[in-house]
């Protein structure tokens, strides 16, 4: 199939490869995944070999992004012979860099111009293209040569073709690099490929897909395939989300052994000497799925897409991650370098023959000029070695290394490190199993690594008891917290194991809050905040999420934004929840904190859920299970069924909400190890109710009353309950009382819901006056939060009492006041990176806010919203 809409690119190629006069001989691609990068550097090469042109290159992966000067092996690889045409001297660095012959690291500028003479000795006996695929991904020590050839083709017969992702505000361009940034397909390309690659599509499948994949040509090809339908695509998540989602399901959907073989092949760099081990009839079904190419073999893959790498570790639990790693370490034995990784990466107790092992690769690598990469491997080894006094002799020749390559900050903190594991060992053990538990989610490598010494790490294994909500899992950490003797360890470790067991108390969570002094660790500050959510408290410390906010540190800063996401969501004010959520996982995404990344997708799904964006609720919360089921993260699985049985409810589809309601809590019983099931007591009991089953409403209302600790929002939410299934002559009283409780103001939410079921009640009574006064206040309330949905069923109600409810104006269609402001400004000309300057958003989140503003406009680019606009308040 020809290139579709890609004209001026590929006359800009040609005239590169043809050295047209004027023209720079390099071209550097770069776009957003998908956007047609290897397709336009194929057909580069595909013209460059037509007119005799030899080839060079290959391609970056991230599994190899730290193997020094691994890229440039990859280049000389196939014009080994050329050595020996060059100066002794550059032959002999380039064969020292290349690990060929023993010797001291060459200097970088030495290997540049020599590698430059390599190139230029091949172009003596006809033209060579070099190009690279992902070039992101080649270690920095070859991008840095790499850098140097490219400023200095024009002398030789030499030309180069590079694809990379999309630039980062804070990357430079160089000038004399021609930087060709790919955007999105014109509408009618968009149109035609999609008709070429998916003809026959009915026409409104045919204008969602064209409007959801915005010009990108994978999301083109790809979202009509995805198996959750193309009517359930979120119209809010960021395309690269929604792409991988879709290779992600067709992954879930292979039998285990061939995920397990997929998973080896992409974390081995997607090498065609792979030994991939799929029999043929396997690997027609992964082909028929679209993830990998049909060049493909059974003992060598080629993946149809870095997403489709991406997905599939993304589907792996961090064990199965660590399996991989292990094999691909057995399969690289001879080649000590690449063992390297993938043994600390295999790896999690400590153990004195690997961490040896990585030392002396780290060494290696260090001799031939990686310094930068041997500072990372040498810290690796540091952290599974038993031995403290080796544990921080190697954390000092980190430091050293790191010196070396002018990282001087990295070398003393390394320093510093290096004491904390001599002064305090339990510490630092805490230490690491922090960072496994909020990096990476690994609930069961820091539990392992924590039961080595029993007494570290309290404060971590009670956080991560409080994740994985496993019955087993808190027995032990109890079995630890009450071993405790009175006034030893840390105070604040036996308050937040009770809060979270459901056993504190408001003020032993207030005089914790009242004893810390000026300057407390931002740490502890975080942790009695999460406890403060707990006993409905948080509204009366804003002034410490504040400070998490503005302090140092993005781990810190991270909670900050999931606290005040949380407060604004109860408090009503849910355009605010949504910008401090956004805030906060655009930081977490840029700092690796994907424990704390995933808390905030559950609140942005909890937002789209109380507004009654069913598809945006669904999107977080596929996201979220696809990582927290193989992690064994009970609590993200718990908020995303009660984001998507929230959603059900807004829509009035009561028997799903009952059926995820109830997989988190099961009627009649509210068990203490699982973290949200009190918050879902009235949730259940309505949905039980409506859809009838009484005796359980009512068993479940009677366990919820046995709770020993009751906040005043559980109360509210308790005594609601309590009317749903009370005699109709009791109900009204009992909805009086939830309401008239002190602070039910303070959650307009849960009161509009309440005063909602209140209203419903009166009108089934025939009591219409009594109704409209609730039904009323609860349409009010929902059209301040911009609760849409819920508005709509409390207006339906007041019809059915008698009254006339005016038809509210189409103007805003449904868009929150941010998402107005931000398709005003869109409309105004202005790009997402100025929208974000104006409002203090970040470009991805405006980007979010347009994807959920064109469907409900009715259009599908940024040039109609203007128009959109006028006629809406017309």
């Amino acid at each position: 199939m020809d290139i579709i809409g890609r004209e001026r690119e590929l006359a800009e190629l040609r005239r590169a490869i043809d050295r047209a006069p004027g023209t720079p001989p390099n071209v550097v691609l770069h776009g957003d995944p998908g956007v047609g990068k290897s397709v336009l550097l194929q057909a580069g090469i595909a013209y460059a070999r037509e007119r005799g042109v030899r080839v060079l290159g290959g391609s970056g992966f991230e599994s190899e992004a730290q193997l020094a000067f691994g890229g440039l092996f990859q280049l000389f690889a196939p014009v080994m012979d050329y050595l020996d045409r060059v100066e002794p001297f550059h032959r002999d660095v380039l064969r020292r860099v290349l690990g060929l012959q023993a010797g001291p690291a060459p200097d970088r500028l030495a290997i540049s111009v020599a590698s430059l003479a390599v190139l230029a000795a091949v172009a003596e006996d006809g033209p060579v293209l070099i190009a690279v695929e992902d070039a992101h991904w080649v270690d920095h020590p070859t991008r840095e040569v790499m850098m140097f050839i490219l400023l200095r083709l024009q002398p030789y017969d030499l030309r180069a073709i590079f694809a990379r992702r999309p630039l980062t505000a804070r990357e430079r361009v160089t000038p004399g690099i021609n930087m060709l940034e790919l955007g999105p397909l014109a509408d009618e390309d968009a149109g035609h490929l999609l008709d070429e690659v998916h003809p026959g599509l009915p026409e409104s499948v045919r204008r969602r897909v064209l409007q959801d994949a915005a010009g990108n040509p994978l999301a083109l090809t790809e979202l009509p395939q995805t198996s959750v339908g193309v009517e359930l695509l979120p119209a809010g998540a960021p395309l690269r989300t929604r792409l991988e989602a879709a290779f992600a399901d067709r992954v879930l959907a292979l039998p285990p052994h061939i995920r397990t073989t997929l998973l080896v092949a992409a974390l081995d760099g997607d090498r065609l000497e792979h030994r991939a081990e799929l029999s043929p009839h396997d690997l027609l079904e992964v082909e028929g799925l679209g993830l990998v190419t049909r060049h493909s073999t059974p003992s060598g893959l080629r993946f149809r897409h870095p997403l489709v790498r991406s997905a599939i570790s993304g589907t792996a639990s961090p064990e199965e991650l660590r399996l991989a790693h292990a094999v691909l370490a057995e399969q690289y034995k001879d080649d000590p370098e690449i063992r390297m990784w993938h043994l600390a990466a295999a790896s999690v107790e400590p153990d004195e023959a690997t961490a040896a092992e990585i030392e002396a690769a780290a060494d290696a690598v260090s001799v031939r000029g990686g310094t930068g990469l041997a500072v990372e491997a040498m810290r690796k080894a540091a952290a599974l070695t038993p031995d403290l006094a080796d544990r921080a002799r190697r954390l000092e020749r980190a430091a050293e290394l790191a010196g070396e390559s002018g990282q001087l900050d990295l070398a003393q903190e390394l320093l510093d490190e290096a004491r904390r594991h001599l002064d305090d060992p339990a510490r630092a053990l805490s230490t690491r199993a922090q960072i496994l538990l909020l990096r990476d989610g690994d609930l069961d490598a820091a539990r392992r690594l924590l039961r080595r010494a029993p007494g570290s790490g309290l404060l971590v294994r009670v956080l991560a008891a409080s994740y994985a909500q496993d019955h087993e899992e808190w027995a032990e950490v109890t079995g630890l917290v009450s071993g405790l003797v009175s006034g030893s360890g840390d105070p604040h470790v036996r308050l937040l194991h009770d809060v979270f067991r459901g056993e504190g108390s408001a003020e032993r969570v207030r005089a914790a809050f009242d004893a810390l002094p000026g300057e407390a660790p931002p740490g502890r500050v975080a942790a009695l905040c999460r406890a403060a959510t707990w006993l409905d408290l948080l509204p009366d410390y804003r002034p410490h999420i504040r400070g998490l906010i503005g302090g140092e540190g993005a781990m810190h800063a991270a909670s900050g934004y999931w606290l005040a996401a949380h407060d604004h969501f109860l408090a009503g004010q849910w355009d605010a929840a949504e910008t401090a959520a956004g805030a906060g996982l655009d930081l977490c995404v840029r700092h690796d904190l994907d424990l704390l990344a995933h808390d905030l997708r559950c609140s942005l799904g909890w937002i789209a859920a109380g507004r009654g964006d069913a598809d945006s609720a669904l999107e977080y919360s596929r996201t979220v299970e696809q990582w927290a089921a193989p992690r064994g993260s009970g609590l993200h699985l718990s908020l995303s069924a009660r984001n998507l049985a929230l959603a059900a409810m807004a829509h009035g589809d009561y028997e799903s909400a009952y059926g995820h309601w109830s997989g988190i809590s099961p009627p009649g019983s509210v068990p203490a190890h699982v973290a949200y099931a009190p918050w879902t007591v009235f949730e259940l009991v309505d949905s039980a109710v409506r859809t009838g089953r009484t005796a359980e409403a009512r068993a479940h209302v009677a366990a919820a009353m046995r709770l020993a600790v009751q906040p005043p929002r559980l109360r509210l939410l308790i005594t609601a309950a309590r009317a749903l299934v009370a005699p109709e002559e009791e109900a009204a009283g009992l909805f009086r009382s939830a309401l008239a409780l002190p602070l039910t103001e303070r959650w307009p939410f849960d009161h509009a819901r309440i005063r909602l079921a209140f209203g419903e009640l009166q009108r089934r009574r025939l009591q219409p006056g009594e109704a409209r006064p609730e039904l009323r206040r609860a349409s009010a309330l929902f059209a301040g939060m911009g609760a849409s949905a819920w508005q709509q069923r409390a207006e339906q109600e007041l019809r059915a009492t008698g009254v006339a409810v005016t038809a509210r104006p189409n103007a805003a269609h449904g868009l929150t006041s941010q998402q107005l402001e931000v398709a005003r400004l869109a409309a105004s000309g202005l790009s997402n990176k100025e929208i974000g300057e104006r409002l203090f958003l970040s470009s991805r989140t405006v980007s979010a806010h347009l994807y959920r503003i064109f469907p409900k406009l009715g259009i599908t680019s940024r040039a109609a919203l203007r128009d959109a606009l006028e006629g809406a308040v017309n």
